[in-house]
């Protein structure tokens, strides 16, 4: 069993459970045995039809209450199980630690163990035959009622007009936002190229991708008298499609322009593509498609484009909300105005969401400040609900039930963070693995699983991504809030989740607490009160610490996410060795300030996540958590927190972060070679002083021994100046190391003679006293290098570092700083560039006539320069700015640029907050808006622009 399901994702640790169970470690007696053996074929079975029923749409109700008994009977079997399995692993460790029964206090030890693992295993017995009695009566009464025999009648009423029809019958007056991508298009589809040329256009599902394939087929279509606009849709029927099309195509020679809409699948789209003919008559095909696989499976030409649609902007978004209601658009009534933008914000730029929700609003007889209120307030409900609304719920369901059966689940458990929230992926995918929502696959670990689930949510436009990395990576999303909305209901409807605060439905708890979100302080308490939280696997709270229930309220929880509570204190943990099944622990961005020694009683726990917390040391029983994968630190005492002593028997251990080596014994820095899994390794060093050498000695020793093994990154911070040249006698593997970083204060002499091996290094952010031209040529010659920062503490003797034409074969993002030194590509210089940011120091480019050869670069999307005025007059900055702009006016590709000007302290201050990640979150979450830098702001604004 490799996939999980709806049912909470218990299926695939539940079923490894099971025949765990069943095995002699746990001697079970034979009617037990029996009854697990049964327990698995049955829920086996279930699970099969409950994959079957998946993907219908609104199943009818006997078939949901149905669906929601397994999924009740499978959580109740796995706490049984998990119960049993964790008090006999108790009794065998303390059998283990028994040192023999000479005494006649050890013979009456020994016999109480046995009595007390005869009734675990009576008690385990009764419980088990309640489970199969209620196996064969879930499985009785769907044979009784005949429930899902035919499963293609579940779907409840067909749809009675596709949502989209309307769009092709819109006035173009009615239109809003659209006429700058249409223009854009349209420039592109009418070129001269007489080849076959595809443009896709892909975005979220109801963004407008049918309204602006739509609009450009009404600008272009006029040009071909062979023109047709068909939909694919989930299900492709064939024969249909290709009689659609022939039915609006005249016979000619001629070339013809073709819109294909709502592509989902490229076996879908290869299909279509093999009933078009290729000629040199100047055809065009525009497809749509929410899938960005599919996407790109369309536009597997050079020439073919992708075309990401953008949501609307703020002012277009209410032109085109207040002309649905009021007819006329920017025309609201003075008490309407905040409630409408709150509107608004929920509907993030959507047209489909702003069209209906304004429909809703529109059909009311009296413009009233409280029903908008009421409308704002139940949108999630009002979505299951209203007919003005079936449109929108009809296009954002489609893709949630195309989703595969694994990945429902891992989609309905965003609905435990709160609207707006930033969700860090490697956060998320561990708290998927937690709750068991993952199973290895072939040749992969439950990580790189848990990552493609991640991915293919991205992929599939249900998330949207944030800080996309230059090797294509997203390190986390938000989620749409009309998308929320419905994943809420899911959730809410299959028990899936509790909520407290935070959406209208949340405050209204059913049966047993499976998981539980606490998102508002108001009005919580009495409700909180009367859940049954035994149960309850996964708990995030949002809001005071003081609305924490009491850990000892639960029993299997597998997940506790703390992030951000305000208030935590050492208290609050106390009884935390009762949650002995508890894998993910996040106390991040707390003020907490101790970890209770009972932590090392969480044997089950695979990551703790302390960052940005007031915590300096690990008690000395962390080591007993052999299970423990990931420990996160760094933030307020990223200088001082140290690493336990007996760190190498921990060897599980993948990553570990934040920890400062000049406080941890030499012991503890020898023990970190030991660890033969750990990928990741991020240290601080703070103390530069000669008595320091045995440090430096163990640290070389342990990357000496990292590096033969997995280490896949490697990264020093400090907050002070030194020298690192113990660093250049490392010599790493070229086929592990992918990352490597130093701090803004850490200088090497030169590049390392060892970085020309590194075959497999995309990501360098390195800083160096001077670059002589051979070192240039190390790093040009880096064969997988998509991103550089480089920081150049000494100017070269030219004043510039000139980039030839060779190498850097693949790099797309270049950082540069340097205070008297700057960049001039020459022709053909770093083919791949997407995104350049570097420091210009005027006075010196006024030497050169600020030729910087920035239109070499032929892929460059993004620029941002500091032009540092340092010793510059007004005319020669102005100057600079003018030079800079002409290039890039005239740049074929016309990237985006941003000037910034500054002198040289803020650009050595920018440079280190960005070089310093662990420094600069605390300063942002500590500083006011009015104490941020300008420079800093830019900076932010400039990597916000490059990760979309």
């Amino acid at each position: 069993m490799e996939r999980a399901s709806v049912i909470g994702g218990t299926m695939v640790s539940l079923m490894v459970k099971l025949s765990s169970i069943a095995g002699p470690r746990y001697s079970l007696m034979a009617g037990a045995r029996s009854d697990v053996i049964f327990l698995g074929a049955e829920l086996e079975s279930m699970h099969a039809f409950l994959e079957k029923l998946s993907g219908v749409d609104g199943p009818d109700p006997q078939v949901r209450c149905w669906m929601k008994e397994v999924r009740e009977l499978a959580y109740d079997v796995e706490d049984c199980i998990d119960e049993f399995m964790h008090r006999v692993d108790v009794v065998h460790g303390a059998v283990t630690s028994n040192h023999g029964f000479s005494s006649l206090r050890g013979l009456v030890s020994h016999a109480t163990r046995l009595v007390a693992v005869a009734w675990m295993h009576h008690r385990l017995a009764g419980e088990l035959k309640g489970l199969k009695a209620r196996a064969i009566e879930v499985s009785e009464r769907r044979s009784r009622y005949k429930l899902g025999d035919d499963i293609g009648m579940l779907g409840g009423s067909a749809m009675a007009t596709d949502p989209r029809v309307s769009v092709l019958y819109a006035d173009t007056p009615d239109l809003v936002g659209i006429d700058r991508p249409a223009s854009e298009m349209v420039n592109w589809l009418t070129d001269d190229v007489c080849t076959l040329k595809v443009l896709s256009i892909i975005g979220f599902g109801g963004l407008g991708k049918t309204t602006l394939a739509m609009e450009v087929y009404r600008r272009v279509g006029g040009q071909y008298s062979c023109k047709a606009f068909a939909t694919v849709s989930q299900k492709l029927d064939m024969k249909k499609l290709l009689k659609d099309l022939l039915s609006q195509i005249a016979q000619n020679e001629d070339g013809y322009f073709i819109i294909i809409d709502d592509v989902w699948s490229k076996s879908a789209w290869e299909k279509v593509r093999c009933a078009l003919p290729e000629n040199n008559h100047c055809s065009r095909l525009l497809t749509t498609t929410r899938i960005d696989s599919v996407a790109k499976s369309c536009c597997s030409h050079p020439d073919d484009l992708i075309y990401r649609i953008e949501p609307l902007k703020a002012s277009d978004s209410r032109n085109l909300f207040f002309k649905r209601i009021f007819g006329y658009e920017d025309v609201c009534p003075p008490q309407l105005k905040e409630v409408s933008d709150q509107i608004l914000k929920k509907c993030c730029g959507s047209p489909l969401a702003i069209i209906s929700i304004a429909s809703l609003l529109a059909s009311k007889p009296v413009m009233l400040k409280e029903q908008w209120e009421k409308v704002l307030i139940s949108i999630g409900s009002a979505l299951e609900k209203n007919s003005d609304l079936e449109g929108m719920k009809q296009i954002l369901s489609l893709s949630y039930y195309d989703l595969p059966y694994y990945l429902k689940t891992c989609l309905l458990y965003l609905s435990l963070y709160p609207e707006d929230f930033k969700i860090e992926r490697d956060s998320l995918i561990q708290q998927w693995i937690a709750e068991g929502f993952i199973g290895e696959e072939r040749g992969q670990s439950v990580e790189d699983v848990a990552e493609s689930y991640f991915n293919e949510l991205i992929n599939r436009s249900m998330v949207q991504p944030m800080d996309i990395n230059c090797d294509g990576k997203a390190h986390a999303c938000r989620v749409h809030d009309m998308m929320l909305e419905l994943i809420i209901s899911k959730a809410i409807e299959e028990n899936f989740v509790t909520l407290l605060g935070g959406h209208p439905v949340a405050a209204k708890p059913q049966g047993i607490t499976r998981r539980l979100s606490i998102q508002c302080d108001k009005e919580i308490t009495k409700t909180k009160g009367g859940m049954n939280l035994l149960h309850a696997r996964s708990l995030s709270l949002y809001v005071q610490a003081c609305q924490l229930p009491p850990l000892s309220d639960f029993r299997v929880l597998r997940v506790l996410n703390l992030e951000g509570c305000l208030g935590l204190c050492d208290n609050h943990l106390k009884d935390i060795s009762i949650l002995f099944h508890l894998k993910y622990l996040s106390l991040c961005r707390t003020w907490i300030s101790k970890l209770p020694p009972e932590i090392g009683d969480l044997h089950s726990l695979e990551t703790l996540d302390i960052r940005d917390t007031n915590i300096e040391e690990l008690p000395g029983t962390i080591i007993r958590i052999v299970q423990l994968k990931y420990i996160l630190s760094g933030g307020h005492t990223w200088g001082k927190i140290k690493l336990p002593d007996g760190i190498g028997s921990m060897a599980s251990l993948r990553v570990i972060s934040g920890f400062n080596i000049c406080c941890s014994s030499t012991n503890a820095v020898q023990e970190l070679g030991t660890l033969k899994g750990l990928r990741e390794l991020t240290i601080n060093w703070t103390d530069f002083s000669s008595g320091d050498m045995k440090r430096q000695e163990a640290m070389m020793n342990t990357l000496g021994k990292l590096g033969t093994s997995n280490l896949q990154s490697f990264a020093i911070c400090s907050r002070n100046f030194g020298s690192l040249e113990f660093l250049d006698s490392w010599s790493p593997p070229p086929n592990h190391l992918q990352r490597f970083r130093l701090s803004a204060y850490y200088f090497l002499p030169r590049v390392p003679r060892w970085m020309a091996s590194l075959c497999n290094l995309i990501h360098l952010n390195i800083n160096i006293e001077k670059l002589p031209n051979e070192d240039i040529q190390i790093l040009q010659d880096l064969p997988s290098l998509l991103h550089l920062d480089l920081w150049l503490k000494s100017p070269q003797k030219e004043d510039k570092i000139v980039i030839h034409g060779v190498g850097f074969p693949y790099l797309q993002e270049l950082i540069f700083s340097c205070e008297g030194t700057s960049l001039i590509f020459e022709p053909a210089a770093l083919p791949k560039l997407e995104r350049l940011q570097m420091a210009v120091h005027v006075k010196e480019a006024k030497s050169y006539g600020y030729q910087f050869g920035i239109e070499h670069l032929r892929s460059l999307k993004k620029i941002y320069i500091q032009l540092l005025c340092a010793g510059a007059s007004a005319l020669d900055i102005e100057d600079a700015e003018d030079a800079i702009h002409t290039i890039v006016k005239f740049h074929p590709g016309h990237p985006r640029i941003d000037i910034q000007k500054c002198g040289m302290d803020m650009h050595l201050e920018e440079r280190n907050k960005r070089q310093h990640p662990e420094e600069k979150n605390v300063q942002n979450m500590n500083a006011s808006k009015e104490d941020m830098n300008h420079a800093n702001k830019k900076r932010k604004e400039y990597q916000s622009s490059s990760a979309q």
